[in-house]
């Protein structure tokens, strides 16, 4: 027996029946004029003298346990950025080699192929491998004074897209995006406090990096599998949300708000009053996040103050600092704030891993470049 059935706005037109084996049909036509049931499009009083509208967005909350694996996982990535920006502030304050600043940027910008080769090795067995060749190679540079040397060990453990990775397998979809809030605001905490850090006090550098590192380490046994296939985002979905409005313009404003800020920012020798401006960009960017317009005001606000940091470098060199430093502190919550917005649910874990990887580019770019200009 087979049955077509017709409908159009008006409801059921029509029913078909087919015999099998049969050549014959008989139709039931409804009649004219008929309309949708009451239900579906009500045409009597309205029960409510109020306007009918949907509820807003209910903030999505994560349950106790996974608030501690999301919080863990946050500690290692953040701890990681720490370390790697701790001594990127302290190739800014002593004018570091120009080759270091590049194997800085490109280290952190390989962070998806950490997150690739956790799809074929446990993913515990190489964040543990990552962070113990940076522990090594971190105490040889402070024994041997080789500061360059410390930057690309510190540069090495780029967790980020490994704990997202970790984040998304664990995590179902109706509460992964507060776990990547999670994860973005340690991110960007690491970043910030290894800024301030770093400029306030480079001497410390060695030490912090080290501490940071051992503390992130206790959260490598939650990367452990939980009896699902490990997965990741291939290259060809990155590059398509490189393509987009959002991740093509936030990666720009990075790289170059990177770029001004660090060349702005060379040889800073505020002392401990060093780590206010990197402190204050970071407030100042969360707080006129609530009242922009879009997502990309902020960010472009900052690139422009980093420009201007640039700018007055050969003039007023102590503004300068001033400026590059508040604009950097600025970005590390301004970025992960504009993904957080505008970008979208499934695109979210990309456009937040190319917005630190282009952040990262411009800043080794700047720093190679006005470690030779001056």
């Amino acid at each position: 027996m087979a049955v077509a059935l017709r409908t159009s706005t008006a409801g059921v037109t029509a029913i078909t029946r087919r015999a099998s084996g049969s050549g014959d049909w008989c139709t039931f036509a409804a009649v004219a004029g008929e309309k949708l049931p009451e239900e579906l499009a009500p045409t009597g009083p309205k029960l409510s003298r109020f306007r009918i509208q949907p509820a807003p967005a209910v903030r999505p909350r994560l349950f106790a346990d996974e608030a501690r694996f999301a919080g863990r996982l946050a500690l290692l990535a953040g701890a990681a950025e720490l370390a790697a920006w701790i001594w990127f502030a302290r190739l800014l304050a002593h004018r570091g080699p120009a080759w270091a600043a590049l194997a800085f940027a490109a280290l952190r910008i390989v962070r998806p192929l950490w997150a690739w080769l956790a799809t074929r090795v446990r993913r515990g067995a190489v964040a543990f491998a990552l962070l113990a060749v940076s522990l090594l190679l971190q105490g040889f540079a402070a024994m041997s004074f080789a500061d360059g040397i410390g930057l690309v060990a510190a540069s090495l453990p780029a967790l980020g897209d490994l704990c997202t990775a970790a984040m998304a397998d664990a995590v179902t979809v109706d509460r992964r995006a507060a776990a990547y809030s999670w994860l973005d605001m340690g991110q960007g905490l690491g970043c910030a406090i290894g800024l301030a850090a770093g400029v306030a006090e480079p001497r410390l550098a060695p030490l912090v990096a080290t501490a940071a590192l051992l503390l992130g380490s206790l959260a490598v046994p939650d990367l452990r599998d939980r009896g699902t296939p490990r997965s990741t985002w291939p290259v060809s979905m990155r590059v398509r949300v490189l393509k987009t409005p959002l991740g093509a313009q936030l990666a720009l404003l990075a790289v170059a708000g990177g770029a001004c800020a660090a060349a702005a920012s060379v040889r800073s020798s505020w002392g401990l009053w060093a780590a206010l401006p990197p402190v204050a960009g970071m407030v100042a960017a969360a707080r006129a996040e609530g009242a922009a317009r879009n997502a990309l005001i902020v960010p472009r606000a900052l690139a422009f103050v980093a420009a201007v940091a640039l700018a007055l470098r050969q003039f007023a060199p102590p503004a300068a600092v001033g400026l590059g430093l508040f604009a950097f502190g600025g970005l590390c919550a301004a970025l992960p704030g504009a993904v957080a917005r505008a970008g979208g649910e499934m695109e979210r874990p990309m456009a937040s891993s190319l917005a630190w990887s282009a952040l990262a580019l411009g800043a080794g770019a700047g720093l190679a470049v006005s470690a030779t200009a001056w």
